[in-house]
């Protein structure tokens, strides 16, 4: 699988390599080779990237955490390079800190958002614009309290939406529907929620859209261990 992840960039950079060879080349034709290598190199480094954090062993960094605003940060990181989809904020202002690695978080928090404005896109292509049911901002990320004093956090889409079947393998290692996917997004997001003594379950249904929900231990600020 990685092999297969790794080479496909690969012979895409060399076909868009080929035309630069020729003597005269237009300044359209360097343009497009030079976007769809970047393209690729970033794919390439995704691919890197995943695989390293998947095999290495996670490291966490405890301490008093405020969730409302790794999920701020979390939205600001998912939404850097471009501001659509937007992503709706629907957080609890009666959150108090908890003790947890506030940075895994925030690294799980923006994959999970990363997945759901892609789905919303997948949707978006396959209405050729946004469905008509649609709302103004179409993926949302809440905080609120949960059961036994957990927190849950909620990422939430109105996307394309996972088939039934391919439901209970969305963590598995290298399983994705996507042809940019690695497969191991999902499966990294999962180590560090368990790594922080939470739990991670998904809802999806196709043409409707998907919810993820996250519940974490709320071991009030004080509270470390050592």
């Amino acid at each position: 699988m990685i092999a297969h992840e790794v080479r496909n960039p690969l012979m895409i950079i060399k076909a868009s390599l080929q035309p630069l060879k020729r003597d005269a080349v237009t300044p359209d034709e360097v343009r497009e080779a030079v976007t769809d290598i970047d393209e690729e190199v970033r794919r390439l480094n995704r691919v890197v990237t995943d695989v390293l954090d998947f095999a290495k062993p996670l490291r966490f960094d405890m301490a008093p955490t405020d969730v409302n605003q790794v999920c701020v940060a979390s939205a600001a990181a998912a939404t850097a390079e471009r501001p659509d989809p937007a992503i709706r904020l629907a957080l609890d202002p009666a959150l108090a800190p908890i003790v947890t690695d506030g940075e895994r978080l925030r690294a799980a928090l923006v994959n999970l958002l990363a997945n759901a404005r892609h789905a919303v896109e997948a949707r978006s292509g396959e209405h050729r614009g946004a469905p008509a049911d649609a709302p103004d901002s179409p993926v949302e990320l809440a905080t609120r309290a949960g059961s036994d004093g957990r927190i849950a956090i909620v990422v939430r889409d109105c996307g394309v939406g996972i088939d039934a079947a391919d439901l209970p393998r969305v963590f598995e290692p290298y399983f994705t529907t996507r042809r940019a996917g690695t497969g191991l997004g999902l499966a990294i997001t999962r180590n560090i929620i368990e790594g922080l003594g939470g739990t991670i379950a998904i809802a999806s249904q196709r043409g409707v859209g998907t919810e993820i929900r996250i519940e974490l231990p709320g071991r009030p600020a004080g509270s470390e261990e050592g």
